[in-house]
């Protein structure tokens, strides 16, 4: 009898020991993700406020998060315009420039990982520019 009550608490000792490692391994995961909204969502917001007002810019109060290898495309962000004939041409800040690329196709194409403002201005309801970079943005 002394030998099962043995085994039952060195199983109780390993329970413990594997939540407190579960738990020390959660919190070192969740300092990698970046923190700020989802770039596509924020896009889309500041699209819609620059294209009911021509001529201003609208920037993001918080930074949205762009994940490396990520291709964003002007297509995927008609349907916030109201529809395919929209134009939408992408920026980079300077600061940004080894982190976001323009690519031949006019896709904005993500390197690395980073956070930053997104602003929007449209010289049309139809004709809007995306600028990815610092707080002080302008199109």
């Amino acid at each position: 009898m002394k030998g099962q009550a043995f085994d039952t608490f060195k199983l109780l000792i390993a329970a413990v020991i594997a939540v407190a490692i579960l738990g020390i391994l959660l919190s070192i995961m969740s300092g990698i993700i970046l923190p700020g909204a989802d770039s596509q969502q924020v896009i889309g917001e500041q699209l819609k406020k620059a294209s009911q007002f021509p001529h201003s810019t609208f920037i993001s109060q918080a930074k949205a998060s762009f994940q490396a290898g990520n291709y964003l495309s002007a297509s995927s962000f008609t349907d916030a315009l109201g529809g395919s004939s929209v134009t939408i041409a992408f920026q980079c800040s300077d600061d940004l420039s080894d982190a976001c690329k323009i690519t031949t196709d006019k896709k904005l194409h993500i390197v690395s990982v980073f956070t930053a403002y997104v602003g929007a201005c449209c010289t049309t309801p139809k004709a809007c520019t995306v600028v990815i970079g610092d707080k002080d943005l302008s199109c």
